[in-house]
């Protein structure tokens, strides 16, 4: 075989090979809802606020929620981003899990509280540490059964990230990789196809707080996904 024919050949295998890889295609969602609550205000919302708090005991959780009705193609990686609202001199251990999906848990409503740190009498349906005012729809366990407040365990799944020891500076940004996005993947195919991930921390005195989808630096979730095959 001359040189010629040996390049074309080499030239079309490379073809094969380079086209039998799956692209990725980035696409990055903004928060579609978000709230924080507090075990001492268990009935109040505060959906609206600009500032969401982490901390400084774990009293404080944040939700943040992603939309994945979108999402059409596989989803390859993950990394969840949010915002530092404010400064504090001492760094914060924050934890950031994934609370357990059900029909009920991804229902939540971000609601309109924003009366500051103790936002406002939350309605059926809108999010708060007790879930509504009245109590009258619970958080869940995977099994459904019925949980009183954002701290119960059965409510979480193992968390994906512990950050120790983490600097807090106004408009900082903090990216967290998602390791497993089978989970992403079972809940984006599911009939309640939203993530929601909590977000609580131990600081020093004074409120830690991350930007929410009502200011100009909403949480984030940028994804790879499998390119579609044409």
């Amino acid at each position: 075989m001359d040189f010629n024919k040996r390049v074309l050949l080499s030239g079309l295998a490379g073809i094969v090979v380079a086209g039998s890889v799956a692209a990725a295609e980035p696409l990055v969602l903004e928060a579609s809802k978000d709230t924080f609550g507090r075990s001492n205000n268990r009935n109040r919302n505060s959906g609206a606020a600009e500032a969401l708090f982490v901390a400084p005991v774990p009293y404080i959780k944040t939700l943040v929620a992603f939309d994945l009705s979108t999402v059409t193609n596989k989803i390859l990686t993950a990394e969840f981003r949010f915002r530092q609202h404010n400064s504090m001199p001492e760094r914060i251990d924050l934890v950031v899990a994934p609370m357990v999906n059900t029909t009920n848990n991804a229902a939540w409503g971000e609601g309109l509280g924003n009366l500051g740190t103790k936002g406002q009498n939350s309605r059926p349906g809108e999010a708060s540490y007790a879930f509504s005012a009245f109590n009258d729809v619970p958080w869940e366990s995977a099994a459904g059964g019925a949980l009183a407040n954002l701290s119960d365990p059965g409510l979480w799944k193992p968390s994906v990230a512990t950050l120790k020891g983490l600097e807090w500076k106004k408009g900082g940004w903090v990216s967290v990789p998602i390791a497993d996005v089978a989970l992403l993947e079972k809940i984006r195919k599911s009939k309640s196809p939203v993530i929601t991930f909590g977000l609580w921390g131990s600081a020093g005195d004074g409120f830690y707080s991350i930007s929410s989808n009502n200011t100009k630096w909403p949480a984030e979730l940028h994804l790879e996904l499998e390119q579609a095959k044409k």
